[in-house]
């Protein structure tokens, strides 16, 4: 496992109480957060607004691309689809959930962003399941329920890549245009490319996750053939985590037009728990 973020380390001297007090923020408002599509908390100022804006700054501090451009009805709902695979699995993973929201609000960068792949299973431990059938049920479901978004997830991918395939076509026949738009385009181009990357990556940690809890919950509480259908269920959907990653790498959304750049999600080691 790759090392944590160490807020006294990693930070400078000036911006850790302002840190440590946002930290307090986003763990009380996760915390507190009525949950609605796709398990994002519903729209509030903390989660909408003063994280994000934070985030944008931060992340033109370290070199990457930031838009200006306001967000098309196509692209929110990539980032809220997106949402469901990044969280983490397990509904009492607090900290885990405040940490991945500080990556995607982009105040920490991506390389932060480092799933601990055995949480799923020791958290479905401590839950008052009153049968071993249960708590296989639970894992065959979570399983299941991943497996049909992922066809939708690229329907709106798709949308999203070809739109702006049509953006950078703007750009050679636009008079006048400043170079701040210029910048802002790309930069909306580099940012969506950024959340379809970091869904699919989002998915193969719980298929790492998933798999893990499969092995180990096999050795605790073996159960007939739960076994064997829930890793059946965990091929089928690492079958659709493959196509989707083929379909978002490629750079002409499926169309064979002009390749749109690839964006700048920041791959770490991958998954540490191995099969």
């Amino acid at each position: 496992m790759g090392a944590r973020f160490h807020l006294a380390r990693d930070l400078p001297a000036y911006g850790r109480r302002v840190a440590g007090l946002l930290m307090l923020v986003v763990f009380l408002a996760g915390c507190a957060a009525e949950q609605g599509d796709f398990g994002r908390p519903v729209n509030n100022y903390v989660n909408d607004t003063l994280l994000p804006e934070i985030g944008d700054r931060m992340a033109r501090q370290r070199g990457e691309p930031v838009s200006d451009f306001m967000l098309t009805d196509d692209e929110k709902e990539l980032r809220a689809r997106s949402y469901r695979f990044i969280m983490p699995i397990h509904r009492d993973a607090f900290r885990a959930r405040n940490e991945v929201e500080w990556v995607r609000t982009r105040i920490w960068p991506d390389s932060l962003y480092r799933p601990d792949p055995t949480l799923y299973y020791r958290l479905m431990r401590k839950d008052d399941f009153q049968s071993n059938y249960g708590r296989w049920n639970a894992i065959l479901d979570d399983i299941t329920a991943d497996i049909p978004l992922i066809q939708p997830y690229y329907v709106v991918w798709q949308e999203v890549c070809q739109a702006d395939l049509q953006r950078l076509g703007a750009l050679n026949r636009t008079a006048g245009l400043t170079s701040h738009e210029f910048d802002d385009a790309e930069a909306r181009v580099w940012e969506n490319r950024r959340v379809a990357d970091w869904a699919v990556a989002a998915l193969r940690w719980r298929i790492e996750s998933y798999d893990y809890a499969i092995q180990r919950t096999e050795i605790e509480i073996p159960t007939g053939d739960a076994e064997l259908e829930a890793a059946i269920a965990l091929d089928r959907l690492a079958a659709e985590v493959d196509w989707l990653q083929a379909a978002v790498n490629d750079p002409t959304c499926g169309g064979g037009g002009v390749p749109v750049t690839k964006g700048g999600w920041q791959e770490i080691d991958g998954p540490v728990y191995k099969r």
